[in-house]
């Protein structure tokens, strides 16, 4: 997760006579590129905003990474954060802890009841439904993994977002990778597409984005529920045609539409 930098904390001294101010020039600099990261976060942030969706639930956690969905039913999703992994039975309106504790940055869960957890130094698989952990060994230049997703036709073909950068590809059960993107795409998250496999993520500015061929590039694919997006998942439908799509932003509000994306309402009562 990006770490935000405190306010400057400016002090006067009404005591001394007043002086003309010299700004160094890394000073201005340095006001001159904030002031552009600010005019680019509000012309390029979805316009969405939050009053387009409506949260199920706030989960109280101390932080937001990953959403993943076992299998083809919306009613079980699992998130997880630094702290652990949490499971809901009911499509999101309630969660409880799995047994796993440590940091699950990216989740890749298979109808199996497999679940993989990938984070801050953490590699693991569960082969029944969470319950016993085993460490995966693989060749990755570190494993700092923020992101992680396994492809839905062929359990071999994985894919992992280091913090550093870069979207990495497996196609041998996670043991040798290869760089097959070099940008920013964490909460990566496979979706079926009519003849092919497909990956969805989340990039800075951009929001909710698709790749049609295994991370080597990436298209928008429309404007998230909340602004910023921070984790995202969804079902094994055809995309667009009646997957559901899990979103939590950064105020750990939790989102869900049914349609692909298309609206984002409150939970029926």
């Amino acid at each position: 997760m990006p770490r935000r930098t405190p306010r400057n904390q400016i002090r006067t001294e009404a005591a001394k006579p007043r002086r003309q101010a010299t700004w160094p020039r890394w000073l201005i600099v340095g006001a001159i590129a904030l002031a552009g990261v600010l005019v680019a976060a509000v012309l390029l942030r979805p316009s969405g905003g939050v009053a387009s969706g409506v949260p199920w639930v706030r989960l109280g956690t101390d932080d937001v990474h990953s959403l993943a969905f076992p299998g083809p039913s919306a009613d079980t999703l699992l998130f997880g954060h630094h702290g652990g992994v949490l499971r809901s039975g009911d499509g999101g309106r309630s969660w409880a802890p799995l047994a796993f504790r440590q940091d699950a940055m990216g989740l890749a869960a298979a109808g199996d009841g497999s679940i993989i957890v990938a984070g801050h130094l953490v590699f693991q698989a569960s082969r029944d439904g969470g319950a016993t952990w085993a460490p995966i060994d693989a060749d990755l230049p570190n494993l700092d993994i923020h992101g992680f997703a396994r492809s839905l036709s062929d359990p071999s073909l994985m894919w992992a977002y280091l913090a550093e950068g870069g979207v990495y590809e497996s196609t041998d059960y996670g043991a040798a990778w290869t760089r097959v993107y070099e940008g920013h795409v964490f909460n990566l998250t496979p979706i079926s597409e009519v003849g092919q496999d497909s990956l969805i993520g989340v990039e800075p500015f951009r929001g909710v984005v698709r790749s049609r061929d295994g991370g080597r590039t990436w298209d928008a694919v429309g404007e998230p529920p909340a602004s910023p997006v921070t984790s995202v998942a969804a079902t094994t439908a055809i995309w667009g045609d009646g997957s559901t799509i899990a979103a939590v932003d950064d105020d750990t509000s939790f989102y869900r539409s049914d349609d692909g994306g298309a609206t984002w309402p409150a939970p029926r009562v």
